[in-house]
């Protein structure tokens, strides 16, 4: 007996949104998703704003383009991937948050940005900006840059040869070449600073946590009012955000290590 075939028109259209945005390596405009689904430029701004409102899409407020959301960024092999990274960085978080007395955020790279998967609070420290599941472009900021950095120079041009840096702030930077240039410095000294160059006045510290193939596969970062985080409070969590994300790379390729011997 043949199975009945249902359909759906709009989650048939939902999701061949979803596909197109997903396949696209930056984020796309509404001009191309209409192109490249077939659908009519009304019902895919239609969905669209439902699929934003709902988490599955992120709208850029600043040029009007589209990307995945929180919610599909959540999805699939990457899933299991964070997962599995914040699994194993979560006690050593948690340590480093109580010893700051900061907020200690973990980062993946989706595209040009950056998203915030997991945290940990200190029981008494200040109110956190950075939430997760919230976004910002990885140019501006420490978290991005320092995945970023561990990129090769073409793949970064490759990945804003489309859609070159914005300035968020009167800091930020906006040129490959000069962006390219950070990065090699901070492979150097192995971490990253954003000195107000996504949002105005709030510095940001981070450093990378690796995988055995060389890739930086996540950050480890601390932000706050730039009235706080001076440069000599920059300097101490720098180096304590360098050696906890050692020890998470480490902790997780010598759990990787014995799970494969298994």
């Amino acid at each position: 007996m043949t199975a009945p075939r249902y359909q759906n028109q709009s989650a048939e259209r939902s999701f061949a949104i979803l596909e197109c945005v997903g396949a696209a390596e930056n984020p796309i405009p509404l001009a191309v998703i209409v192109r490249e689904t077939g659908l009519n430029r009304a019902t895919v701004f239609r969905m669209l704003a439902v699929l934003t409102r709902m988490g599955w899409i992120y709208k850029s407020e600043t040029d009007s383009t589209y990307a995945l959301g929180y919610k599909a960024f959540g999805l699939g092999r990457r899933k299991n991937q964070l997962e599995t990274v914040a699994h194993h960085a979560r006690p050593f978080m948690r340590r480093l948050a109580a010893d700051l007395g900061e907020s200690v955020h973990l980062a993946a790279r989706e595209g040009t940005q950056i998203v915030c998967f997991d945290k940990a609070e200190p029981s008494d420290g200040p109110p956190l900006v950075i939430a997760v599941g919230m976004r910002l472009d990885a140019h501006a900021t420490a978290s991005g840059k320092a995945v970023l950095a561990w990129l090769a120079p073409d793949e970064v041009r490759q990945l804003y040869s489309r859609h070159p840096p914005e300035a968020r702030t009167a800091r930020t930077i906006t040129g490959v070449d000069t962006l390219l240039l950070e990065l090699s410095a901070i492979r150097m000294q192995g971490y990253a600073v954003d000195e107000g160059e996504a949002i105005p006045e709030f510095n940001c510290v981070a450093a990378p946590i690796m995988h055995v193939s060389g890739e930086a596969v996540a950050a480890l970062s601390v932000s706050g009012p730039a009235s706080r985080l001076d440069p000599a409070r920059v300097s101490l969590l720098a180096g304590r955000l360098t050696a906890t994300a050692a020890e998470i790379s480490d902790y997780i390729v010598d759990h990787d290590s014995r799970s494969d011997s298994r």
